[in-house]
């Protein structure tokens, strides 16, 4: 989706206020690094737009929020689909379309190009902070997101965690618990350094718009948003309702999803590969638009 050279300048001045405050604050109140951002997730189905504003819990998962707002401030997530519709959970943030009109909603599934937008040529990152290492010595940076949960021995101080509930917005990543090459960690709240299984450690860009009713917890995944106002949560009643709509509208031999075998190379899991089966929603839900409202 292009955007006006004016939305681009309001927002890389909303950055550099930000950067701003958090300077001053840090010789005044320790508390400021603890800020909530806010995102709106602006997604279209069927012809209708739905828009979801969520509060990010930075001062519980500040290297997650971090890594994805970084996405979000480079345009990543903007005009790509949801690839995985699970019973619970509806999953995006690394496939799109070459158009959305005509494109196979199946067939025609196409991979973002997340190395190339957060690597350069010579292996350094960009884009987003190094938080995961191939070496003890943190010499060989990788794009993967340190994760911030509780198997992985992330423990939220004062409190308990995020769960999943209605609307909950976590991180999502398709490798097995065999992956267990040991990856190499820092903490950029504590400074903390350590290591662990890649397993924990292997998200890139994906997330996951929680669907279902009923809470439950997931220590190998991190919640790190919740829908902001009542608004966002009828909103994603409302889509929900649609899509059932649409569901029932369909022939007693068609579902809503179809299934879609893949093979996701990945230098770091077990055997080099993944393989997965998606859920691909036949109707496309699209993600026009992911924003930030507060830094």
């Amino acid at each position: 989706m292009l955007k006006t050279i004016g939305g681009k300048l309001v927002r890389l001045f909303a950055v550099a206020v930000s950067a701003a405050v958090l300077c001053g604050c840090a010789f005044m109140f320790t508390a400021c690094s603890t800020r909530r951002p806010e995102i709106s997730v602006r997604i279209s189905f069927n012809g209708e737009e739905y828009t979801l504003n969520y509060t990010l819990y930075r001062d519980y998962y500040r290297q997650t929020v971090d890594h994805y707002m970084a996405l979000i401030d480079a345009d990543f997530f903007d005009n790509t689909v949801i690839h995985d519709y699970q019973s619970d959970r509806m999953v995006g943030g690394a496939y799109t379309y070459e158009s959305m009109d005509t494109s196979d909603p199946v067939e025609d599934l196409t991979a973002l190009d997340y190395d190339g937008t957060t690597l350069n040529s010579d292996g350094t990152v960009k884009v987003i902070t190094a938080s995961v290492w191939e070496d003890a010595e943190h010499a060989k940076p990788t794009n993967r997101l340190y994760g911030e949960v509780e198997a992985g021995g992330h423990i939220i101080e004062n409190g308990s965690g995020l769960t999943n509930k209605l609307g909950a917005l976590g991180t999502y990543s398709y490798v097995k618990s065999d992956s267990d090459r040991l990856m190499y960690w820092n903490r950029t709240k504590s400074g903390a350094e350590g290591s662990n299984a890649y397993y924990y450690n292997s998200v890139t860009s994906m997330f996951y718009i929680y669907t279902s009713s009923s809470s439950t917890t997931d220590k190998n995944l991190c919640v790190f948003g919740e829908l902001a106002n009542e608004a966002s949560t009828t909103a994603l009643n409302d889509l929900m309702t649609a899509i059932s709509d649409y569901t029932e509208e369909l022939s007693d031999i068609e579902t809503f999803t179809k299934e879609k075998d893949v093979t996701l190379n990945d230098t770091y899991a077990a055997d080099g590969r993944c393989d997965v089966t998606y859920s691909v929603p036949v109707e496309k839900i699209i993600i026009e638009e992911i924003s930030v409202v507060k830094y």
